[in-house]
């Protein structure tokens, strides 16, 4: 019994002990396994580490990159495109300083800042530009605008102030842009081009590029017009890259730096005008032959005397190139009235008079493009348009059907061997009338006013040429001194 009793102490402080043992235990347990909420960072699906607080990362981001801040004057910087902070809860405690995932991020990735997005869909290719202020694109591309069209007649469209046509006269019926324009607020990459400047994003949205562009200076003499031509460009495209300018008739001065790089508009602005204008019909040289003359002998039977139509049509232009023009009406005014010269022998000569050139097209048209540079390429000819499809062309002097065919770019097109050097061109012809070896006489229907080939629009594309066919070593000259009588 006693030693039962004596053992008592030592059983009841084994219990004690247990128990002491018992709760230590678990209450290590409880606190290894607390449920802890942790943020899990990826790169681009990389895992980067783990973090305790999303926010505090982006603030110390936002912190640290002071200079980002300056260079763009903004407040804030925040995350790469393709970070990722996913929540996920762990019994693991172990975390990394955000000072160490900031380290690995800023070697990966850079870091962006708000702007917009602006997209400018085209047809085969998008132009992407970023800019911290959606006015900066705006009065950007309001700048562009006013590089294709009059400024005054600009703000007139848009204040809906344009004068009705009284006699003649044009209005701006609509303009827009071919392309879809979207502008988007996002998360800019600083590793982008971000145009923060007006001038510079125009330089952009004109010329593709924001590097230097090409200059002349200007030599004593020099006009617009010629400064253009020598460097591969049209007038408009030179006033385009040289806005100070209002017209090809201004005058340089010796010594003045002109920009002659070439204009590749990130856009295409279609204009729709209404037009109303007075034509001078010009009148034709009708030839008649006397079989008691001897060929090379003529006169005058009776005096030309132009007439004037007053034609109504639609004009489209596209970055300030004449596109298509339809004519809607036409008023006779005033006819004209043929000259008739009286000309010696008894057949038709194979031989062209280089005198008298007639025009191709009948009355009522429009020149929507003249030789020279367009685009930095050499225009060869002349486009006629505004006769409408079907419309009869010409044969502009006395010869032999050289070519008539059709090929990709030219569509159906008859080429004339006047056989005294001279050879002329007739392309995109809705029909050929003629034959190779025939025989034509000026004014004479050769074929239809067309649009097939590499065509734009209903027109005649006309050519002159020296010294051999057409692209078979001759050489091209400008059309409009000839039909005019100024070449001989």
């Amino acid at each position: 019994m006693n030693k039962i009793l004596k053992s008592i102490p030592f059983f009841i402080s084994g219990i004690l002990l247990l128990s002491i043992l018992f709760i230590t235990g678990f209450t290590s347990r409880t606190t290894d396994n607390v449920v802890k909420e942790v943020y899990q960072v990826y790169l681009d699906g990389e895992d980067i580490g783990v973090i305790e607080s999303k926010e505090e990362l982006e603030l110390y981001i936002d912190k640290q990159q002071t200079a980002l801040k300056r260079k763009y004057d903004v407040k804030n910087v925040y995350s790469p495109k393709g970070l990722e902070i996913k929540p996920y809860k762990t019994y693991d405690s172990k975390v990394e300083s955000v000072r160490s995932v900031y380290n690995k991020i800023k070697d990966l990735k850079p870091f962006t800042i708000k702007g917009y997005k602006i997209t400018i869909k085209g047809e085969d290719v998008d132009t992407t530009i970023y800019t911290l202020d959606k006015k900066v694109f705006t009065k950007a591309m309001d700048k562009c605008i006013k590089a294709f069209i009059d400024e005054e007649d600009y703000e007139l469209y848009l204040d809906n102030k344009q004068l009705q046509i009284q006699e003649t006269g044009s209005i701006i019926e609509n303009i827009q842009f071919e392309e879809d324009i979207t502008i988007k607020e996002d998360y800019i990459s600083v590793d982008n081009d971000i145009f923060t400047d007006v001038d510079e994003l125009t330089k952009f949205l004109l010329f593709g590029t924001t590097e230097k562009q090409k200059t002349y200076t200007v030599q004593a003499g020099d006009t617009i017009t010629q400064v253009a031509f020598n460097n591969m460009l049209s007038p408009e495209e030179f006033l385009i890259a040289n806005p100070e300018f209002t017209d090809a008739d201004n005058l340089l001065f010796q010594g003045q730096e002109v920009v002659i790089g070439l204009i590749d508009p990130q856009f295409n602005l279609i204009v729709d005008k209404h037009v109303v204008e007075d034509s001078v019909k010009s009148y034709e040289t009708e030839s008649r032959y006397d079989d008691t003359m001897i060929v090379g002998q003529e006169y005058e039977l009776q005096a030309g005397e132009n007439g004037l139509d007053r034609i109504t049509k639609k004009e489209r232009y596209v970055n300030g190139e004449m596109i298509t023009v339809v004519n809607v009406s036409s008023q006779q005014l005033k006819p004209a009235i043929n000259a008739i010269i009286v000309k010696g022998g008894k057949v038709v000569p194979t031989v062209g008079d280089t005198s008298s050139w007639g025009w191709p097209t009948i009355q009522g048209y429009t020149l929507s493009s003249p030789y020279g540079y367009r685009w930095g390429r050499l225009h060869r000819g002349l486009d006629i348009a505004g006769t409408g499809l079907g419309s009869p062309i010409y044969a502009s002097n006395n010869g032999v059907v050289y070519e008539s065919k059709y090929s990709n770019a030219m569509g159906n097109y008859v080429v004339i061997n006047h056989n005294n050097g001279y050879y002329t061109a007739y392309e995109h012809m809705s029909k050929v009338n003629v034959r190779v070896g025939q025989t034509v006489a000026r004014g004479q229907v050769i074929g239809g006013m067309g649009n097939t080939g590499q065509s734009t629009g209903t027109h005649l594309h006309f050519e002159i040429w020296t010294g051999g066919p057409p692209y078979h070593g001759g050489e091209s000259h400008d059309p409009l001194p000839y039909l005019r009588g100024q070449k001989r």
